[in-house]
């Protein structure tokens, strides 16, 4: 008298077993490859959230740094004037001038320092940035949540069609309900 699964339900039930198998062959392929990606990531980012920009120690130094590399043309221009004119220059003269290019190169040290701190935070902020998202990206919540609901979907269905003995039940429980009393 009772049903049992109707053959559309077992259908239903199959296909989804088999989606969910399906999920299950995804997840595992996206999960290595996250991982693998992760692996060779990670280190990129871990190694700029703890030192920053890998060339910060040339941007911070006063003596050989980028900026005293860039001053170095217009040093050596300097002298090669400078020692053309050796004997016709007034006193202090020389002097004067290489204060002048070294107060130059000081100043354009200074402007660019606060820059390149700047710059060396951000980039600090970035590596920390690309952890968080790597940890983001390798969350498998997204496809396993897939294959739950899937599963939730199946086992919340109803999966006994009423047979005869409920088809009467119903039918009784209806007639009760529109009696008066």
């Amino acid at each position: 008298m009772g049903g049992g699964p109707s053959p559309q339900q077992k259908q239903a039930a199959t296909a989804q077993a088999n989606l969910d198998n399906q999920l299950s062959n995804v997840f595992g392929q996206q999960f290595q490859f996250q991982q693998a990606q992760q692996n060779k990531a990670n280190p990129f980012y871990t190694s700029m959230m703890d030192k920053g920009l890998p060339y910060f120690n040339s941007l911070t130094d006063a003596s050989s740094g980028t900026t005293a590399q860039a001053f170095q043309p217009a040093k050596a221009q300097l002298e090669r004037q400078l020692g053309q004119q050796t004997n016709m220059l007034p006193s202090g003269f020389a002097e004067q001038a290489r204060t002048d290019l070294a107060s130059q190169q000081a100043r354009a040290f200074d402007q660019q320092l606060q820059q390149n701190l700047g710059s060396n935070f951000a980039a600090r902020q970035a590596g920390a940035s690309g952890l968080l998202g790597q940890a983001q990206i390798a969350n498998p919540a997204q496809y396993s949540g897939q294959a739950i609901q899937g599963n939730a979907s199946v086992m919340n269905a109803p999966l006994a069609s009423p047979g005869l003995g409920g088809l009467l039940g119903g039918l009784a429980g209806g007639m009760a309900s529109a009696l008066p009393f």
